[in-house]
């Protein structure tokens, strides 16, 4: 009887210990999936493609549409025409940015002549993204006049550092970096040798990075994102994420590190304990598909099902994108002008009168005709009247605007010491903007007393997105990249860089805001 308990007691503990390591590689995968869907509220992906997706193109999509086009068969017309669009009136500065979006076009099947015009004037023009995103439209067959896949595979395994990861800046291996170069090189190890010790030095530096919760850290915070990079690198690799031993610290592996920051709603955090966390969960969502196409033994998510480079357009002769500086001046100056309303509307009800009394004339005089012209002068009208129409003078120099629900005050200023005085535009002191008191409401962001400031002080703020995409790419005509590569506007609150976007971050009364052009994506405040 002993020897039989013993028996079934050693078979139940063998059950246990399958189901904790199988039991994410099944249903829970598909659960969290599911449980992405579900707090977007996604109940038909069609529809999600067609609805949110496409009003998102460009400012926050691409990593879903990314994941679901190696996902399943879909219909991704209405964001590929948004996406051009996007790309057509707006300046995108970023060489890896171009990139990805090259790649998320690729990835749907597009064949716009943007994507091989993103491949001979972005690849390798900043730093060490640029050259993994470029490799992997090269790896699904696309060309380069600048570079082919074998040139742009050397140039990456020269810059692996000396403990076998990758950084973008540094000389220390950081988990995002690394485990993005391997989801480039993946499909090269298995057939060029010089690719494959390179690849396990890196694998040894990932599971030397991983925390005991079984997640990674990003600029020194542990984060879902960081977490499902490496499980997207493994998976492209052929290593099962979820069981591999390797991949286990205190017997908690990748899927429980991502667990960590699962949400009620089906959505993720940044940060444990955090507020629902939008490129957190686009991220999240993408390492899963990325792990279930592993699972259904499939290729890598970033081999593209969709690719079509046999007939991709060649890239048009003066496609760049309209410089969204000069198109905004222009609309500015054509905004109405003090009382320009009462003229319009006055100018709308002349025409009106006219188109009526030529009716008349032509005998068409049955009162339905003028019935129709003055319902649409009428809503012509409303719409003038209802419209938020405002010159240069309207946006800017506004007067503090009376807040509800005020709970406190922040100060903010903005400086660009690192480049005083190199160009007409910046001042010699560095400041922009010394600094100043804002009153907040619940729910303002860093980004919303920005915009605040932009106004009442007449400061030029050029941005990607809006609310919690937003990216802040210009002030006062000072860009990123106009001094680098990894140069561009970074945020401190209360002296500490936060890891979530200026559209993310929500003040509390006496925050300390300091905007700052950094030469080195910040570590130069350090």
């Amino acid at each position: 009887m002993r020897k039989t308990r013993s028996l079934f007691s050693c078979l139940l503990a063998l059950w246990l210990l399958v189901s904790v390591v199988c039991l994410p590689a099944g249903a829970q995968t598909q659960d969290l999936f599911d449980g992405i869907l579900d707090c977007q509220n996604a109940t038909e992906i069609q529809d999600w493609i067609n609805g949110d997706l496409t009003q998102s193109a460009g400012i926050g999509a691409e990593w879903y549409v990314l994941a679901l086009a190696q996902y399943g068969e879909y219909d991704f017309s209405s964001y590929e025409a948004a996406l051009l669009d996007y790309l057509r009136e707006n300046k995108v500065s970023s060489a890896s940015t171009r990139l990805k979006y090259a790649l998320c076009l690729a990835a749907i099947g597009s064949t716009d002549g943007y994507i091989t015009k993103t491949l001979n004037d972005s690849i390798g023009k900043q730093g060490l993204m640029s050259w993994v995103f470029g490799l992997h439209l090269l790896n699904n067959g696309y060309e380069s006049a600048q570079y082919t896949a074998a040139e742009v595979k050397a140039k990456l395994l020269a810059l692996q550092c000396a403990d076998g990861g990758w950084s973008v800046t540094g000389q220390e291996g950081d988990a995002d970096s690394t485990a993005m170069v391997l989801q480039a090189l993946a499909p090269h190890g298995a057939t060029d040798a010089d690719v494959g010790t390179p690849i396990d030095r890196a694998l040894t530096h990932l599971s030397a990075l991983q925390l005991e919760g079984g997640d990674y850290s990003g600029y020194g915070m542990p984060n879902p994102e960081s977490t499902g990079q490496v499980l997207v690198a493994l998976s492209a690799l052929g290593i099962d994420g979820a069981t591999d031993q390797r991949f286990f610290k205190n017997q908690n592996g990748l899927f429980s590190g991502i667990a960590k920051y699962k949400l009620p709603n089906g959505g993720f955090c940044h940060m444990e304990g955090g507020d629902l966390n939008e490129t957190a969960t686009a991220q999240t969502f993408f390492a899963i598909v990325a792990y279930l196409r592993f699972q259904a033994g499939h290729s890598s998510i970033y081999l593209l099902d969709n690719a079509d480079p046999e007939h991709v357009k060649p890239a048009p002769i003066g496609s760049e994108a309209v410089d969204s500086d000069s198109t905004k001046d222009s609309e500015t100056e054509k905004l109405p002008l003090g009382n320009a309303k009462l003229w319009v509307c006055l100018i709308l009800a002349a025409v009106g009168g006219i188109v009526c009394v030529l009716l008349f004339v032509l005998k068409k005089r049955h009162f339905k005709n003028y019935l129709a012209v003055l319902l649409l002068c009428g809503l012509a009208i409303v719409f003038v009247c209802v419209t938020d129409f405002r010159s240069a003078d309207g946006y800017y120099n506004q007067e503090d605007a009376t807040k509800e629900h005020v709970i406190g005050s922040v100060t903010l200023s903005i400086r660009c010491d690192t480049v005083a005085g190199r160009a007409a535009h910046i001042p010699e002191d560095g400041v922009i903007l010394d600094r100043v008191t804002f009153a907040i409401a619940e729910g303002d962001s860093v980004y919303t007393i920005l915009t605040e400031a932009a106004r009442k002080y007449r400061i030029q703020l050029e941005n990607n997105g809006n609310g919690t995409y937003a990216y802040i790419s210009g002030i006062q005509y000072l860009y990123e990249f106009d001094y680098g590569d990894l140069s561009g506007w970074v945020y401190l609150v209360n002296g500490e860089r936060p890891s979530v976007g200026a559209g993310e971050y929500k003040l509390r009364d006496g925050d300390v805001i300091e905007w700052y052009y950094s030469l080195n994506l910040g570590e130069d405040q350090k």
